[in-house]
Parts: structure tokens; sequence; C-alpha cells
């Protein structure tokens, strides 16, 4: 009798761990992602030094996708456009080309944020990417290297900053500093852009 009031009573208080644990996991999702869960969007531009002392400009925007393991740990999806001028000379041509050329890329990363809900929160960041390249320099030479596809990794950091209100939509700006790294476009890029924080990213 004493082991089976024994067993039951500690299969009765497994059932209650359990129950409060789910009870808690409801309450607090580990992982919140998904249209749902959208808390940010951005846009932005920036400045980018890339191979071959090539220089270019950025614009872009980005969605905040919800949270991963805590609301500190974020998913980003960003699309970016860069329009980089360069001047090479060809040496099985014997000519000096200048022109410019264009990498649409779409990249997904991690960002943890170091205070989610403080009037300024430093972050560090670090995701991969695909780059679509064109250009149209008139020769062969070049036109093979920046027209096609090629996959990337980066990292970065940065700062955000709330500009106040404390409505369910909340104005934010942002700098950045990001390295890139993929093959004929690895570059460093420095960006500022506007964001709009909601969900659970605009409750302070």
């Amino acid at each position: 009798m004493r082991r089976a009031a024994r067993t039951i009573v500690i299969a009765w208080g497994l059932l209650v761990t359990c129950e409060v644990s789910a009870a808690r996991s409801q309450a607090l999702p580990r992982t919140n992602l998904g249209l749902p869960a959208v808390s940010a969007i951005g846009l932005y531009g920036g400045v980018a030094r890339l191979e071959r002392s090539s220089t270019g400009a950025e614009i872009g925007g980005f969605l905040d996708l919800g949270w991963l393991r805590g609301r500190s740990v974020r998913l980003q999806g960003d699309v970016g456009l860069v329009r980089a001028s360069l001047t090479e000379f060809v040496e099985l041509e014997d000519s000096t080309y200048t022109g410019h050329y264009l990498d649409l890329s779409v990249d997904v990363s991690a960002v943890w944020l170091a205070s989610p809900d403080g009037a300024a929160s430093p972050y560090v960041l670090a995701g991969v990417g695909v780059h679509a390249l064109s250009s149209t320099f008139g020769t062969l030479f070049l036109d093979r290297r920046y027209n096609t596809n090629r996959f990337g990794s980066h990292v970065g950091a940065g700062l955000r900053l709330r500009t106040g209100g404390s409505g369910p939509i909340q104005p934010a700006l942002f700098i950045e500093a990001r390295r890139v790294i993929s093959d004929e476009v690895q570059r460093t890029v420095l960006r500022a852009g506007l964001l709009s924080l909601f969900g659970d990213l605009g409750r302070k």
C-alpha cells in the first residue's frame, strides 16, 4: 500500500510539473517566427568599399521576423542594392575600362539585441545571403565576372536608438557597420536608416 501510495504521489507530482511547464512554454514560447511575429520594418542607405578599390552606394530595407530562443535573438530578412563604380586595366585587351556594376542581395541574419526594450540597444549580427550581379562594361573579361549569382556571408554590429513615443508603433534610428564576404564583391559597408518598431519590440 505504501509503495502504491508513493507511486501515485510521484506520478501526480510529475503530472503537475509537466502541466506547469507546458503552461509556461505556452505563455512564453521559446521561438516566435512568421508573419504574426513581425516586429520591425526599416529602410537604410549606406556607402561601401569593395574589392579592387571600387566604391559604391547602397539602399535597401529589412524586416524583423520574430525571435529565436528569447526576444533578444531576432531573425531578420534583408534586401539591398549596391551600385559600385570600377576602373580596371584589362591586360589581355591592353585597355582600361571604367563603369558600374550592380549587386542585388537577399540576406537572412540572426541579430542579438543587448536591450530589446531599451532606449538605446547595441547589437551584433551574422548571416548568409545570395548576390545577383549585373554589369555592362562592354568587355567579356569583366562582364563575365559581374554577371553571375554568388553566395556570401556577413557579420556586423550597430546601435538602435528609439526616438520617442509610447504608442503601438515607435520610430527609431540605427547605424551599422557590416562586413560582407563573397567572391568578387567582398566589402565593408556603413549604413544608417530609419525603422518602425511594433509588436513585441514596440512595447517599452
